[in-house]
């Protein structure tokens, strides 16, 4: 039994992006980094940021606090570092495993796989990294 509860907290994340085509692509542009982050992120990453979502128990990888992020940086917050990992087509090693779903590959999908796919799917992950921007604590200072 533990095996099954295990393997749907697991799966989650997939069926969660998989949800994705209950609504049509082309609202997603309409969505703020707020909303984009409560439909794609919250149930691993915890509505906060805290890593305390309901998935998270269920997976083998420890999720950080995204509130934090700068923090452990040095306080500096690497735009084009987090942009690669919320978009996942470039593996990059510091970050782990990759039970996270590759956004960047879903929402190229959801939009048509073209050329103006991926555009929209990085207008949709610069709106999520413009909201993990807005969420650091303590607040980073404008430049």
């Amino acid at each position: 039994m533990k095996f099954i509860t295990r393997l749907v907290f697991v799966m989650a994340p997939a069926l969660l992006a998989a949800g994705m085509l209950f609504a049509h692509p082309g609202d997603y542009h309409k969505y703020s980094g707020e909303q984009l982050y409560m439909r794609f992120c919250a149930s691993c990453h915890g509505a906060s940021g805290a890593g305390d979502g309901p998935v998270a128990e269920a997976l083998s990888t420890h999720l950080p606090d995204l509130r934090e992020m700068a923090v452990r940086s040095g306080q500096r917050f690497s735009r084009d570092w987090v942009y690669r990992i919320v978009d996942g087509r470039v593996r990059i090693a510091a970050h782990g495993t990759r039970e996270m779903p590759v956004w960047g590959t879903g929402f190229y999908v959801e939009y048509g796989a073209n050329a103006d796919a991926d555009g929209k799917a990085q207008a949709i992950i610069s709106e999520l990294v413009d909201y993990l921007i807005a969420i650091q604590q303590p607040p980073l200072e404008s430049p």
